[in-house]
């Protein structure tokens, strides 16, 4: 049966809370007993989502009542609870305890380990960004992932599922297997939760995409970004674009922003035992950088910002799927907006989410021209400096398989099964300026007529094309024929 974050909520929360660390219990016992514990208390919460969480549920209800500001910092929520209300708090969660831990509370706990992660750089760059609130930025990245967090506390064996779907044989996006296994997304969930347990604006406003390009908002979203792709490998293309992209954010080198995003990495492992799982700076040291293994040239190998040299041209359009990358876009489309999206918002968000997130080498929006003869590019992103490729342009007539296409709503994978079958339907023209064995290509339709057609490629690596990406590419495609009809009824109104 499928669900939506609101029924969710009510079958499987009923009114539970995130479990609290058994390290912070013994601790904020211990802490409790001192004369000043307000001293290290933030210290000793920072450490713990579940805690965090419930601390800001109490004070903001707390402060409702008596009409005051709301609360945005662990710092200012133990000031208003008070002592005594802060020494209740512990034994109004659930806990959990590393050692003796099964698999679905492990994988709460890894979340857990990876939002601290997250948190701790976050905090860092808010800093570097001389934010006049940081520990609002650190919460606020602390409980981003909430969604995953409830579900590994609720239903452990469904994020197990969405585990093995984005990690196993024939892996899924993340967000493809959250529909698949939820019928929403972590982030939806995560946007219900907030709002239910009145958590600060700051959490609310990172979880609308909608603001995503807000420095503020943009250092939460890179910071979990950078988490989660460094457990994976800390020197993936994944892991490099981000922290390329961090960077630019922060206006410093690439270079430095490596230091600053390592350095914070070991901090944040400080508090490995409170968690009992493997932090991510661990591998830092036990997995080192390609390049000093590596018995080629520099110059034949290169890694961005590290070392010099022109890589080759199978280097240069190589390309690794960006699974978060795809995710905002999905959530972009899916997101609630207050005026419908503009086109060029559309086929932006709609172009990168295929090219970067689906990690398609050449993508295309081209636009029926207005006497319907001719498709002409609108939007190109590419790996490659392709001038022919870039001024995309394809005659209808004499009609092809693409003329077929623009009749009615329909998408296509050209591959080696079908190959010789439909390459009989592309004159030799058409497949001389592709340039490329396999492809997708899907049309868009808005009030039942053609308005243009995506077409996607890895240029000569047909290998790259498989059946994920291209249920990736027609889930995208979807969202695109849906906000452009929004965008029509706008103009007709």
């Amino acid at each position: 049966m499928s669900e939506n974050p609101k029924t969710w909520i009510d079958r499987w929360v009923k009114g539970q809370r995130l479990p609290a660390l058994h390290r912070t219990v013994i601790d904020l016992d211990a802490l409790y007993r001192k004369d000043d514990p307000f001293a290290y208390l933030s210290d000793v919460i920072h450490r713990d989502p579940g805690v965090t969480c419930y601390v800001f549920t109490y004070a903001n209800s707390v402060q409702h009542q008596h009409f005051s500001m709301p609360v945005t910092t662990v710092e200012h929520a133990a000031m208003m609870l008070g002592l005594d209300r802060m020494k209740s708090v512990p034994g109004k969660l659930p806990v959990i305890e590393p050692a003796t831990a099964e698999d679905g509370g492990k994988g709460l706990l890894h979340a857990y380990s990876r939002s601290r992660h997250a948190a701790a750089q976050a905090f860092a760059w808010a800093k570097l960004r001389a934010d006049m609130v940081p520990w609002e930025v650190f919460a606020a990245a602390l409980l981003y992932e909430l969604g995953e967090m409830a579900v590994w506390a609720f239903q452990p064996e469904k994020a197990q599922e969405i585990e093995d779907l984005t990690h196993g044989a024939g892996r899924q996006s993340r967000t493809t297997a959250q529909l698949h296994v939820l019928g929403f997304t972590y982030n939806a969930l995560s946007i219900e939760l907030a709002q239910l347990w009145k958590l600060p604006l700051l959490v609310h406003d990172v979880l609308n995409h909608e603001n995503a390009e807000k420095p503020r908002i943009k250092t939460i979203l890179l910071a979990n970004e950078i988490a989660r792709a460094a457990e994976q490998d800390w020197y993936s293309e994944t892991t490099i674009s981000l922290t390329e992209e961090a960077a630019e954010l922060l206006h410093v080198s690439y270079p430095d922003m490596v230091n600053t995003v390592h350095q914070t990495a070991l901090v944040a492992a400080n508090d490995y035992h409170v968690y009992g799982v493997t932090p991510a700076a661990a591998y830092l040291v036990t997995t080192p950088p390609p390049w000093l293994n590596n018995k080629k040239s520099a110059s034949e190998k290169p890694v961005k910002g590290l070392e010099s040299g022109t890589p080759s041209v199978s280097e240069q359009i190589h390309m690794e799927p960006q699974p978060q990358i795809l995710e905002q876009t999905i959530r972009w489309f899916s997101d609630k907006h207050d005026k419908p999206p503009t086109l060029p918002a559309i086929m932006k968000q709609a172009v990168q989410g295929m090219h970067k997130g689906i990690g398609l080498y050449r993508v295309v929006f081209a636009a029926c021209t207005p006497d319907q003869k001719g498709l002409k590019a609108r939007v190109v992103c590419s790996t490659e400096k392709s001038a022919e490729f870039n001024q995309f342009y394809m005659e209808l007539d004499p009609p092809h398989l693409f003329t077929r296409l623009m009749e009615k709503p329909m998408s296509i994978w050209i591959n080696d099964e079908n190959r010789e079958r439909f390459g009989k339907l592309l004159p030799s023209s058409v497949l001389k300026a592709l340039d490329a064995d396999s492809f997708f290509a899907s049309s868009v339709f808005v009030n039942n007529r053609p308005v243009g057609m995506f077409y996607c490629d890895c240029h000569r690596d047909s290998d790259c094309l498989d059946e994920e990406r291209y249920k990736e590419f027609q889930h995208v495609c979807d969202f695109v024929t849906a906000a452009m009809g929004q965008f029509s009824k706008k103009m007709q109104s």
